[in-house]
């Protein structure tokens, strides 16, 4: 809980270089920064809508042995996924899921969002049937709702 005066410190650029500089500083320093602090800079990036520079970050921090979270690798997820490269996103999952890194639904939407933006409904109607059978019983409607706006009703 913040102190009186003293909020919690969020991470807003006004351009991305000030954030690259941020970044530079924190791989430079030891111990390296924790996932916690790099996907919080990650996120604000992310807001930038610059994409790609965040895939390169997340590259450069996994050189550097920083430990992922399902944060950090929803983060990269959806990156691919905004720069049109679905395959990366997926290859992502497979290695959540050989790190023992449970997906969730919003890994699950994401990737669902991306194959629907691509014009890819009948895979990713057959991703939301596996993620389904195997992990959200009970859950279907609200997922249903994440499909829907994902542009599947222009069929």
């Amino acid at each position: 809980m913040p102190v009186k005066g003293k909020g919690k410190t969020d991470h807003r650029f006004d351009n991305v270089d000030h954030a690259l500089s941020l970044f530079n500083k924190m791989i430079e320093k030891y111990p390296k920064p924790s996932i916690v602090e790099s996907t919080k800079l990650f996120s604000a990036i992310v807001r930038m809508k610059h994409y790609a520079i965040v895939v390169s970050m997340c590259s450069q921090m996994e050189l550097l042995g920083v430990s992922h979270d399902v944060y950090f690798l929803s983060i990269s997820i959806n990156c691919f996924c905004q720069l049109g490269r679905i395959d990366f996103g997926f290859s992502v999952l497979g290695k959540m899921l050989k790190l023992g890194v449970e997906p969730d639904v919003v890994i699950f939407s994401t990737l669902i969002n991306g194959l629907c933006n691509q014009s890819n409904i009948s895979v990713a109607v057959c991703v939301f049937d596996i993620m389904f059978d195997i992990m959200f019983s009970g859950k279907r409607i609200d997922f249903y709702g994440c499909i829907i706006s994902s542009n599947l009703l222009q069929i």
